[in-house]
């Protein structure tokens, strides 16, 4: 017989960007396989046996949250300031990255990596890393750490350190045998392309980039319209085209999966193709404070279903996508729960997988976090949104699950 658990305490649920609903005396139950079985009021759930789990009386109960945005690769130079966005690569990014060739660097990075994600809550981030050997590490270290993730190898055939410069066609054999041996093969780690940007890509090989993702049906992630010298470089790089998405859209890189982080300075013109493509945009609020590369304009993605958080460490010097929604929330005021929605239910929709994570309900994977917050004075869902994004001294994350596995702070 399968055996299922439950955990009881509070539950906070992402029902849309506009509710968040809270159950005060909640239970949650799931099987062996990981599925949740239900969620909802304690005193109406099924009668079991079910094994109970170990919490806190005054625990609460969230979806994993997901990071749709971050480098992997960049683990050691958050915070690294002085520069804006250009000269931040050179002086810093580039020289962290061309470690990644030394698979134990890779290993031990990867497995640093995971641990600050999943002990920040994050069950599931789309990532960039470097080299063959440093997405080979990122699934090794992701399959034994037990997160899911989009895994995403970083390309770069010019304007580049002849360190980081890629040859294409080796590169896609490359391309091929990871996609090959890793994609989907433990059911949470996916394998996807990463242009880095425009500048750093030939449109022979985004071309040859495009090809795959739409022959091999995976993710595409890159950078769009972060800073406005990149914007110059890539109408000195594009003459022909007519803007930065144009480019993309040229090589067949706008897709229903593709995940383009930042987007400042997009025009009305490229919003309109990047909505027509169906394409996810990821906010990284903290990132465009650090780096100086101005405001997004939320205003004219309000409604848009596809769009999510990032952390984009390491630009981003914090794991915590608490504190992406706190910054989100000082760029753009907007209400707590949209904020909470964007890095749960809302980051799964952009990574279409809203049908098996992002909110905890009926079917759905087991993927959450137990918070304790001290000080509660009033619990209902408005006051724990406040507490868990502006208050990081009164939270603390105790166990996370995910796929109904304990994967935080040790794996059962």
């Amino acid at each position: 017989m399968t055996k299922t658990y439950m955990i009881n305490g509070g539950i906070l649920n992402p029902e849309s960007p506009q509710k968040c609903r809270f159950i005060k005396n909640g239970t949650l139950i799931f099987n062996e396989d990981g599925h949740i079985l239900y969620c909802g009021q304690r005193k109406q759930s099924p009668l079991l046996g079910s094994v109970k789990i170990g919490a806190p009386a005054d625990a609460i109960v969230i979806p994993g949250l997901i990071d749709c945005h971050t480098h992997l690769s960049q683990y050691y130079v958050r915070g690294r300031s002085g520069d804006t966005l250009l000269g931040w690569l050179k002086n810093h990014i580039f020289p962290a990255e061309r470690k990644f060739k030394d698979p134990k660097h890779a290993s031990r990075v990867s497995k640093k990596f995971y641990h600050r994600l999943l002990s920040n809550g994050i069950t599931c981030a789309a990532l960039y890393t470097n080299f063959k050997a440093g997405v080979e590490a990122a699934f090794a270290e992701g399959h034994r750490a037990g997160i899911r993730a989009v895994i995403g190898y970083t390309m770069m055939d010019r304007n580049v350190p002849s360190a980081l410069k890629q040859e294409p066609s080796k590169t896609l054999d490359e391309c091929r045998e990871l996609f090959d041996n890793n994609h989907q093969k433990d059911g949470r780690l996916r394998f996807s392309i990463n242009p880095r940007f425009a500048p750093s890509c030939t449109p022979g090989f985004m071309k040859a980039l495009g090809y795959f993702a739409q022959q091999k049906d995976v993710c595409v992630q890159t950078h769009i319209s972060e800073n406005i010298q990149e914007l110059a470089e890539v109408k000195k790089l594009f003459p022909r085209s007519k803007s930065y998405a144009e480019v993309y859209d040229r090589a067949g890189l706008l897709t229903p999966k593709t995940l383009l982080a930042h987007g400042i300075h997009l025009s009305r013109g490229e919003r309109q193709l990047i909505k027509e493509r169906a394409c996810g945009m990821v906010h990284c609020p903290s990132a465009n404070l650090f780096l100086h590369s101005g405001r997004f304009p939320l205003e004219q993605w309000y409604d848009y279903p596809r769009l999510a958080l990032g952390s984009d460490v390491g630009a981003g010097p914090s794991f915590s996508m608490f504190d992406v929604m706190r910054d989100a929330y000082y760029v753009n005021m907007m209400p707590l729960s949209r904020l909470f929605y964007l890095a749960t239910l809302g980051g799964a929709k952009t990574l279409g997988l809203e049908k098996s994570i992002g909110s905890l309900q009926a079917g759905k994977q087991a993927d959450f976090s137990v918070i304790r917050l001290s000080d509660i004075h009033d619990p209902c869902s408005e006051e724990l949104l406040y507490d868990l994004i502006f208050k990081w001294d009164q939270r603390e994350i105790v166990q996370v699950y995910v796929g109904g596995r304990k994967v935080w702070p040790e794996r059962e």
